[in-house]
């Protein structure tokens, strides 16, 4: 959506403004330049009145102001009315335009301003073709094209900006995010497909109360599994929290005088992260990958073979010795002797159907043992082949073991020292003269505590998951054995099965773009603030945890909060952060930014004039500057983005306060 215009009418310091906004995709700037007290703010908080009826930015001072413009009121005769209205003109991509029109009325009464109760009013006039309907009170459309939970990061004060994040806790940060990315959307469609599924069961177990309770089951596993899943991402919140103030704990142990602290510290740190690879090695990643695992799935692989090895070779060996006796199987001498009996003619040429005597004897033979033929010949060969290659299969385990177990052995025995090294550093820290030193290192141990206690509990939980899908997997095999002589019951089982089906779809999907989210929002952030700076290489990464908190690195590799950086730092950390939700943003707005660059120095306020037009990408900009903000170097950068540019007057005369925007040029 562009912004159009914006038409206000007695509005506070407006009595008869109207503002056209630049619209060129290459001219986005709109600057509207204005002392301080002259109604910046009173036009940012025209848009959001106008919208949903409140004025949400902060006006300071000046908040004992009447909405209603004091100099057309000073100028009003008793029982006359005064029209209060803010209207906004946006157009979509087809330029067609969407207007918003907020109004109410005062009037004059023995001297005193008064609000008409009956004159509020709210419009919504959508054009359709060449025609324009208009339609009251119409929130919906508000809520659709601008949700007010967003509105902050599209009308914004940027003298607030610098302390976003400490103004705003993880939790509104996190879900500000899902609202501006509409991830909000994906998450209710697993709430709202867990809502029939309940539905459909409840039916069902009136048709057919079997399948009704399989059902049921089914639900309770999946529950059972979602909930565990939230407390794994929930252990793991806590473990990447710790994790951070560990890290921060050991900065500060760094930075002590003392020179064996420093030492032990920094060795400490070492042990910490090779204990890490080794445990990684050795137990890979949830018990996966590991040589652990390998020698695991090693033996599984082989145990067939490892197991009928012996067997096979005694049967062997059995085989062999009856060859060598001119025995064969018992089934290859009656398949023989019975052709014969069957042919009617014996191997020398006798015709048993007429030779008694000779059937007789052939008859006596299928029970003794037969002279060898070709045919055992054939089987002993294969099976000595069989022999030979599980031979060669059982060797090959024994080297491969051999191998495995000497890696298991070389990673425990290094693993076991690096932990005991570490429990001497931690004996030398706990037995320092430091009183600070004590106290980081017992908040620091404390912490690798709550980590492995988190960890234990993560193992527990996906011990729980697993039990849980594997009664899910019983119930619904349960269920589709199940007899049912209802149609309706049938159909449900099918509406019940495919919603089953999309809700693990949106789940998957819904994790997927969360993450991803995560990480776009932490590399724009990153590439957006660093090239900003002024200070070369001061800082080198920026890092954006699940909970949507930010650790900058420094190029020392120290670790800093928002809340460490300078005020120029932070309102710039803040800018850079807005402009990577803008580009993750599901809604099209432009961005009205009021005092935008604050006390920013020089340089500072250079590199954003400079890097801002690529930070945007096109959105549609309005300024709203003081005119220490806006001089001449940062206009001259600027420039060839400009579409136009405005100056509030400030008018106190004897009649009331009045602003008027006046285009320059």
């Amino acid at each position: 959506m562009i912004l159009d215009k914006v038409s206000i009418k007695n509005y506070r310091q407006y009595r008869d403004v109207e503002i056209d906004f630049a619209k060129k995709s290459n001219q986005n700037f709109t600057i509207i330049k204005g002392n301080n007290g002259t109604g910046k703010t009173t036009l940012l908080n025209a848009l959001t009145w106008c919208l949903y009826g409140t004025e949400i930015h902060s006006y300071g001072q000046y908040t004992a102001m009447s909405q209603c413009n004091n100099k057309s009121a000073n100028l009003a005769e008793d029982g006359d009315e005064i029209e209060v209205s803010v209207r906004i003109d946006f157009l979509d991509e087809d330029e067609k335009a969407v207007s918003f029109e907020r109004k109410k009325v005062f009037y004059k009464n023995n001297g005193e301003l008064r609000e008409s109760p009956a004159g509020k009013s709210f419009t919504v006039t959508k054009q359709v073709g060449n025609d324009f309907n208009i339609y009251p009170d119409d929130q919906y459309t508000v809520q659709r094209m601008i949700p007010k939970k967003v509105e902050e990061y599209f009308f914004f004060d940027g003298a607030r900006l610098g302390e976003y994040f400490q103004h705003n806790s993880k939790q509104n940060i996190r879900d500000s995010v899902f609202q501006l990315s509409q991830l909000n959307l994906v998450e209710s469609v697993s709430k709202n497909l867990g809502k029939v599924i309940e539905q459909y069961t409840h039916n069902q177990k009136k048709i057919a109360p079997a399948i009704g309770s399989i059902n049921e089951k089914i639900n309770q596993a999946k529950e059972t599994i979602e909930n565990y899943e939230n407390k794994i991402e929930e252990s793991n919140r806590i473990i990447d929290d710790a994790e951070l103030e560990i890290k921060d704990i050991e900065q500060k142990l760094l930075n002590m005088d003392s020179g064996a602290v420093k030492k032990a510290v920094k060795r400490d740190i070492e042990l910490k992260e090779n204990i890490k690879k080794l445990e990684k090695k050795l137990n890979g990643t949830d018990g996966y990958g590991g040589l652990v695992a390998k020698r695991r799935k090693l033996i599984l692989e082989n145990y067939p073979y490892l197991l009928s090895f012996n067997s096979f070779k005694k049967f062997l060996e059995l085989g062999e010795d009856s060859r060598q006796k001119g025995y064969i199987p018992s089934k290859y001498k009656r398949s023989f002797l019975q052709d014969m009996l069957d042919e009617g003619i014996c191997i020398c040429g006798a015709d048993l159907s007429t030779d008694t005597k000779h059937r007789k004897a052939i008859e006596l033979l299928l029970k003794e043992t037969d002279p060898l033929t070709d045919e055992s010949e054939k089987v002993t060969s294969e099976l000595t082949h069989v022999q030979e290659v599980i031979l060669r299969r059982v060797s090959k385990f024994k080297e491969k073991d051999i191998e495995i177990n000497s890696q298991i052995y070389e990673t425990s025995e290094e693993l076991e020292e690096a932990r005991a090294e570490r429990l001497r550093i931690k004996g030398i820290l706990e037995n320092t003269s430091i009183e600070d030193i004590k106290v980081l290192d017992s908040i620091k141990n404390d912490l690798e505590a709550e980590i492995r206690k988190q960890n234990r509990n993560i193992g527990t939980y996906k011990a729980e998951i697993r039990m849980a899908q594997d009664k899910k997997v019983d119930y619904e095999q349960l269920r589709r054995k199940q007899d049912s002589d209802s149609e309706k019951s049938r159909i449900l089982s099918e509406k019940i099965e495919f919603c089953e089906n999309a809700d693990e779809a949106s789940k998957y999907v819904y994790k997927t773009l969360t993450k991803n989210m995560q990480n776009e929002i932490q590399n724009l952030t990153k590439d957006k603030f660093i090239k900003i700076q002024w200070k070369e290489d001061e800082f080198v990464d920026i890092k954006l945890d699940s909970n949507y908190e930010l650790s900058i690195i420094n190029k020392t590799g120290d670790i800093e909060k928002p809340g460490d950086l300078s005020d120029g730092e932070k309102l710039c950390l803040g800018l850079c952060f807005m402009s990577a939700l803008h580009r993750i943003s599901g809604f099209d707005l432009p961005i009205v930014m009021d005092t935008p660059l604050g006390n920013l120095d020089v340089d500072m306020r250079q590199n954003i004039a400079k890097f801002l037009p690529q930070f945007v990408e096109g959105k549609q900009i309005i300024l709203l500057v003081t005119g220490t903000e806006y001089t001449s170097d940062f206009r001259d950068i600027l420039y060839d983005n400009i579409g136009k540019e405005y100056t509030i007057n400030w008018d106190n005369s004897e009649n009331g306060k009045e602003s008027k925007v006046v285009l320059n040029g």
